[in-house]
């Protein structure tokens, strides 16, 4: 954390040991007319498209085969970064975009010179130059090779998933599937990750050479959960989250720990909102269960603080140490 949030931090403890009150916190985040919902654009998608021919792209390496009474035949020639293949006796010819029959009819024009009856064939040794790449939280980072055609759904599998974090008792990502973007040309594409892993045609797309999947680390998308439970952490967030259900996930709140005040803190540091939930009373029917929204932050506090200022100036310090992924 920086020392500027620290500070922003610290005016938040100033200004709520101030209140001797805390708002009862909504079953709703939309339900407290001076919190604004952080609004997320949906992505459109994209107009299902077949599958296109394998063209050639530098990496790709290939078997060159001359079929002759003189055959002759050539195993992994590579196409350069320049889009050449570089073969016996045609030379440098641009094969770059071009399907197989095309590299095939071109290496065969320039071999007339030497042979007019011979066949050229190519076949595919390797398709390396069909590689995407997948960076940011997931559990393998790194170049996959498109051996066939491959949709998003099918990369994220390969890179085994979003990162999940080690040691916790329950399965905790530690990707922000809606803040992931497939990247094509530097741009990204106007398509959803999670609506793609749901099978939605217009999302889960044919990948092209060069695609870049990037999935960032939770940050706002998540909410923290610290105080007194058994295991403070970071829970990934996601809509009608509940409170009852992040406490879960935290291993349940320690002995000594008031099941009556649970405090719950939304927005931003320069203008936070500052709630108080009950989960006793939710355990005796008497309170909804609260739905959080993005980036809040749970505490439990101990029923032996005496003031509200009190709880937040412990807050403070476990904010700074807490660890983030």
């Amino acid at each position: 954390m920086s020392r500027f949030t620290l500070l922003c931090l610290c005016t938040l403890v100033i200004c709520s040991g101030c209140r001797t009150h805390l708002g009862v916190a909504p079953t709703r985040p939309t339900e407290d007319p001076d919190f604004t919902v952080e609004a997320i654009p949906a992505p459109a998608g994209m107009a299902p498209a077949p599958a296109s021919p394998f063209r050639l792209q530098p990496g790709d390496i290939l078997n060159f085969r001359l079929i002759s009474l003189a055959p002759l035949e050539v195993p992994r020639l590579s196409v350069d970064d320049a889009g050449f293949l570089h073969a016996p006796l045609a030379g440098a010819i641009a094969v770059a975009g071009a399907s197989l029959e095309e590299a095939e009819a071109l290496l065969q024009e320039r071999l007339r010179r030497y042979d007019r009856f011979g066949a050229v064939s190519l076949t595919v040794a390797e398709p390396a130059g069909h590689r995407v790449s997948v960076l940011g939280s997931v559990a393998r980072t790194g170049t996959y090779v498109l051996s066939g055609p491959t949709r998003v759904a099918d990369l994220l599998a390969m890179a085994g998933g979003v990162q999940r974090a080690d040691g916790e008792p329950e399965s905790v990502e530690l990707g922000d599937l809606e803040a992931a973007r497939l990247l094509r040309a530097g741009e990204p594409l106007p398509i959803s990750i999670p609506r793609a892993l749901a099978g939605d045609p217009r999302h889960n797309v044919l990948l092209a050479p060069r695609d870049v999947l990037f999935v960032p680390a939770l940050q706002g998308a998540a909410v923290r959960v610290l105080g007194e439970v058994g295991n403070p952490h970071l829970v990934p967030w996601r809509p009608r989250l509940r409170l009852s259900e992040v406490l879960a996930q935290a291993q349940g709140m320690s002995a000594g720990a008031d099941e009556a005040d649970v405090r719950i803190v939304r927005g931003p540091l320069s203008a936070p909102r500052v709630y108080r939930a009950s989960l006793r009373a939710l355990s005796q029917g008497q309170a909804t269960d609260v739905e959080l929204a993005r980036g809040d932050i749970v505490y439990v506090t101990k029923h032996w603080f005496a003031s509200v200022s009190d709880v937040i100036q412990r807050l403070v310090p476990l904010l700074v140490v807490s660890p983030v992924p």
